[in-house]
């Protein structure tokens, strides 16, 4: 953790303690760089100010150098206001993903959230990496015992099955924290991502999606919106309409989280529904313009759900729509912004009325 200032380094260091974690502390690069030589960090938080105290600290610059000393850290750089570190909006894909968080300084409890959801998730990556890992091992042993195969490998494959379901409940737990995460910076969209997966989850059914494919586009209906994480707070939170550079910037989410997806292993599988879940059936969508049955099917679900969820629920500026009035908005738009096929069974088996069932579910999982 880096900050020019003796007593905000402190103060952090005590929050961050408070999560179990063993916290390191530099006031300069130089410092943090040497620190980063000497240990291995998985989340590095940087503050960034271009002048505190009569002198400037570049924590956008350190963040980048860290990725030489440390590759697969979560990175956090920790601003005061949605202006600051603008330069992060202009930073290549290839430079490492750096989560911007604006937080005052009587907020900055909000870094602990974040950070104890990364460390999670990161354990669980580490947790999947180690658990191939035996497996590997484990199978070429068993192959060498030939006359014990059969026993042997019922009683490890029951061991390892038992793992795995451990193993993914932790995972959901772990991904469904992170996108109560991404909720907590916009209060108007609370369990909008669990709605979001539970109408990707009836519609996918219902269309025949494959049912081994079912948890991952959950995934991936739930994380739609990840990239929301790197949206300045004056953009997302805006009461009023957004103008012109305003809505550029906003609708660079789904690369910013198509990049935050693409660092994560277990995360692979659903980068097509974060990147392209506002692609338009007539090509007019973003962000890489994709027309038809080009765009994942996963996309078109979840695009759709979206949509959905978008206009049956209040918003400060609208109030809910009727069921029936959302399904003409649908049918009007079918073939032009969304799946024609899928709009068609969303509708006429008005699978809006369904997502009751399925909330229940998702809250159980929690």
């Amino acid at each position: 953790m880096a900050h020019p200032q003796p007593e905000a380094l402190g103060e952090l260091a005590q929050l961050l303690g408070g999560l179990g974690l063993q916290v390191e502390t530099a006031r300069s690069t130089v410092e943090a760089l040497n620190k980063l030589r000497s240990h291995a960090a998985h989340v590095i938080v940087s503050h960034h100010a271009t002048t505190t105290a009569g002198h400037s600290f570049d924590g956008v610059s350190m963040l980048e150098a860290s990725l030489l000393h440390a590759p697969d850290a979560l990175r956090i750089a920790l601003v005061t206001s949605p202006d600051e570190a603008v330069e992060l909006d202009y930073r290549p894909a290839h430079g490492g993903t750096i989560i911007r968080l604006v937080a005052r300084p009587n907020e900055r409890s909000r870094l602990v959230a974040v950070v104890g959801e990364g460390v999670k998730l990161l354990g669980l990556v580490e947790e999947q990496r180690e658990l191939v890992r035996r497996l590997s091992i484990d199978q070429a042993k068993l192959q060498k015992r030939e006359t014990l195969l059969d026993v042997v490998v019922k009683e490890r494959t029951k061991e390892l099955e038992d793992s795995y379901e451990k193993l993914k409940a932790a995972n959901r737990q772990a991904l469904f924290g992170l996108a109560e995460a991404i909720e907590a910076k916009d209060p108007y969209t609370k369990g909008h991502c669990g709605r979001v997966a539970a109408f990707s989850l009836v519609l996918a059914s219902e269309a025949g999606y494959p049912k081994d494919g079912l948890e991952t586009l959950e995934f991936g209906a739930f994380l739609h919106d990840i990239g929301k994480i790197g949206i300045k707070d004056a953009v997302l939170l805006k009461p009023g309409p957004l103008d012109d550079a305003e809505w550029l910037h906003m609708r660079e989410h789904p690369v910013k989280g198509y990049d935050i997806a693409s660092k994560i292993e277990m995360l692979k599988p659903i980068m097509s529904a974060v990147r392209n879940h506002h692609e338009r059936w007539d090509g007019t969508g973003y962000p890489d313009k994709m027309k038809a049955e080009q765009i994942p099917i996963a996309a078109r679900i979840v695009a759709i759900a979206d949509a959905f969820d978008a206009m049956s629920t209040d918003r400060p500026y609208k109030a809910a729509l009727p069921l029936a009035e959302c399904e003409a908005v649908l049918r009007k738009t079918a073939g032009k912004m969304y799946d024609p096929d899928l709009v068609e069974v969303f509708v006429t088996r008005h699978l809006g009325e369904l997502y009751g069932d399925y909330a229940d579910n998702l809250t159980d999982v929690g």
